[in-house]
């Protein structure tokens, strides 16, 4: 009894979650009411207010939940890392993971910003920072680098991400093939990362 009691809580929360997001896509977060969230998503008023204290708690949850899926979907681990080709495919994988995953979601994450959370694209700015820090966490223990770990991370996931938050915010500039096409240059070229290693 108590299992499936667990699983109809689940499918409310995911209701409640599916129920925002499609409403923020519409208008903003201020112009949405509790009562147009729960009727979304064939819940009342007393379900709601048995899990979330009110739209911006439910939009929290709903922006967790996103960046664990984010997580699952584009880190990988366990992940070896002992030569440049390692890492240079490491680090292309991780990114283009990141690159479908907006694409697919472009939509939710732009109507989430114009709502004032940039909580989504700090999700993949994390993404792209624990997967380059733990790149160079592997390799200085193979080859010692000159920088701290995270000084030498922040160097180079912070171009990637300006890229990519460029990419999300102008998609009429360049297409997700062409984003690539970067990508797979830098992945080809980051043996020029060189420099951040001792001699």
């Amino acid at each position: 009894m108590e299992y499936k009691e667990d699983i109809r809580i689940q499918k409310t929360r995911r209701d409640l979650r599916k129920a925002i997001l499609d409403l923020i896509t519409e208008k903003s977060i201020e112009k949405i009411s509790v009562k147009e969230i729960c009727d979304k998503a064939m819940v009342n008023r007393i379900t709601f207010y048995k899990y979330y204290e009110d739209k911006f708690t439910l939009l929290d949850d709903t922006i967790n939940e996103i960046r664990d899926e984010i997580k699952e979907k584009t880190l990988k681990n366990n992940y070896v890392i002992n030569t440049f080709d390692d890492a240079s495919s490491y680090l292309a994988e991780i990114v283009k993971n990141v690159v479908e995953y907006i694409e697919e979601n472009r939509y939710l994450i732009i109507s989430v910003q114009k709502n004032g959370d940039y909580k989504l694209f700090d999700i993949i700015t994390y993404v792209c920072e624990a997967a380059i820090t733990e790149l160079l966490t592997q390799f200085n223990r193979i080859r010692k680098l000159k920088y701290p770990i995270p000084v030498a991370a922040s160097f180079i996931y912070g171009g990637f991400v300006a890229t990519i938050g460029y990419w999300l915010n102008h998609p009429d500039s360049i297409n997700q093939n062409q984003l690539l096409d970067i990508i797979n240059d830098i992945k080809n070229n980051i043996d020029s990362l060189e420099f951040l290693f001792e001699t």
